[in-house]
């Protein structure tokens, strides 16, 4: 192999990350894989990223700047992937951090099992304590291509059976930072626009990545800190356009399954999907400025969506845990006041856990 084609290309998209700029870049930068090269892509920032990024380029060649209007973090991982050169490629975001030893780790695992895609385990990061994340049980997997349908792929559209005895552990797989991808087989694969979408992007690329996987590697190491202390980020702020953005999201998740002609489990998983994220939407409105009866007549309209409606019919309610069984059924019964006061209940146990955590 060529000695100038870097071991792995680390991608990283960037907005507004002054704050924790530093650390990130540190941590790329100090790898024990000295082989690699760090893109960052600065998507439009209006703080001091551009001249940080900037210092570091000029005293490492590894670092490469591409500088852009802010279009999402989509299309800046796009950018990436379109200047990526590596043998691996891997994303990292940019208020997070990685451990010294990943690139060099994960690179070797690739190598020795001539593995396509490479995945660790990662930790959350809170303000004074953290919480290791095992992606699997085991220590250490690895699968060949049917494992990796049933395994990743299938539940990447969904839980099914079992699975939902857990559901908030739904998108534990859907993050593409804690991995690597071989890039001749996955270069061409690129992110899906998250203003159309809503949130999911990386699920999307890791279903198209996924479905061309032959070979996988899992170590239950967590070699990936993500920062949970950031409270500029997206998920913390009301999104009224929600809604929409996920019905698109499921026609696209739907006409996958059907040009793939993927199957009914497929389309189970998916249907699984649609209930569950009731959750994440509910939390989502009640995070409005709205009142109680204005944000249950917003849930209503979501429930009485036909998409909605069909897919809690289909619903299997025996996995369920009571807690979860109870509002799932108010949301198939369409009772949008007592989801709200679930929601709120909800809601309140997450911010006490939170408040309890930094005592």
């Amino acid at each position: 192999m060529d000695i100038s084609i870097p071991k792995v290309s680390i991608i990283v998209p960037i907005y507004n990350a002054e704050a924790y700029l530093h650390q990130c870049m540190d941590s790329l930068l100090t790898q024990s894989l000295k082989d690699i090269e760090i893109i960052c892509v600065n998507d439009g920032s209006t703080d001091m990223t551009a001249q940080i990024l900037a210092d570091y380029a000029g005293n490492d060649q590894r670092v490469r700047i591409v500088n852009k209007e802010n279009a999402g973090v989509s299309e800046a991982r796009n950018s990436g992937l379109d200047l990526a050169v590596g043998e691996y490629i891997m994303f990292v975001d940019s208020d997070d951090w990685i451990d010294a030893e990943m690139c060099r780790h994960m690179y070797q695992l690739a190598h020795e099992h001539n593995a396509d895609c490479v995945m660790c385990s990662y930790e959350k990061m809170f303000e004074d304590h953290s919480v290791v994340s095992p992606i699997f049980e085991q220590e250490f997997l690895e699968w060949g291509p049917e494992e990796i349908q049933k395994n990743i792929h299938l539940n990447l559209f969904g839980l099914v059976g079992e699975q939902l005895r857990s559901p908030e552990r739904g998108d534990i797989l859907v993050a593409p930072f804690m991995q690597l991808f071989r890039r001749e087989c996955y270069g061409n694969i690129r992110f899906y626009d998250i203003r159309k979408i809503g949130s999911f992007e990386d699920g999307l690329y890791q279903i198209a990545v996924y479905q061309k996987c032959s070979s996988f590697v899992y170590i239950n190491h967590p070699y990936y800190k993500y920062r949970k202390t950031n409270s500029e980020s997206i998920t913390t702020k009301y999104r009224p356009q929600l809604p929409a953005q996920w019905k698109n999201l499921f026609s696209v998740m739907s006409s996958y399954i059907a040009e793939h002609n993927l199957g009914e489990s497929y389309q189970e998983a998916l249907n699984n999907r649609i209930c569950l994220s009731m959750i994440g939407l509910g939390l989502n409105q009640i995070s409005s400025d709205l009142g109680f009866f204005q944000n249950a007549q917003a849930i209503h309209r979501i429930l009485s969506d036909e998409q909605y409606r069909r897919a809690y019919e289909r619903l299997d309610f025996r996995w369920f845990p009571i807690h979860w069984k109870c509002f799932f059924i108010l949301c198939k019964w369409r009772c949008a006041p007592l989801v709200v006061v679930l929601l709120r209940v909800m809601n309140f146990i997450r911010y006490r856990g939170k408040r309890k955590k930094r005592m």
